[in-house]
């Protein structure tokens, strides 16, 4: 983590939702500023660590009764850089990626790949723009208009 408190908040989200009924199948170890990665499962939807970015090791497992309820359960949270799917049915896949409220989605990869010169960024408030190289090009730039009616055969 970036900072040992970093680390040491990280913790206290994890602590407070197993104490409010998530699992915690592994990790949730914190020296110094090193946490160590972090399994939760059923983490109930109103603790903060489900309805906020976490930006560290941890992951929540959730089950889910259908494809719909599993997209719904992803686009209830109001934050949503990127999204994971793992599957064998790209059809599918290619449908929950339309459905997602997500910056980004990486199929048959972790949610973390990217490249630079792909846009990054998230979806309702977890959206600050894009960035990437077309965008950094863009906001070091001051665009400009010129229109010009050139006529020739103007009478003197």
């Amino acid at each position: 983590m970036i900072t040992q408190q970093a680390a040491a908040a990280t913790r206290a989200k994890v602590d407070t939702a197993v104490a409010d009924g998530a699992v915690l199948l592994c990790g949730n170890h914190a020296t110094g500023s090193l946490y160590t990665p972090t399994v939760l499962e059923d983490v109930p939807a109103a603790c903060s660590i489900w309805q906020e970015e976490v930006f560290a090791p941890v992951v929540m497992l959730q089950p889910f009764t259908s494809f719909e309820d599993a997209i719904e359960q992803a686009n209830a949270i109001d934050y949503s850089l990127h999204a994971g799917i793992f599957t064998s049915r790209l059809d599918r896949a290619l449908t929950a990626a339309r459905l997602l409220e997500a910056g980004g989605v990486m199929i048959n990869d972790s949610s973390d790949y990217r490249f630079d010169a792909m846009p990054f960024g998230g979806f309702k408030y977890g959206s600050m723009g894009r960035e990437g190289v077309r965008f950094a090009f863009e906001e070091m730039t001051q665009p400009k208009v010129v229109c010009v009616n050139h006529i020739t055969d103007v009478v003197q």
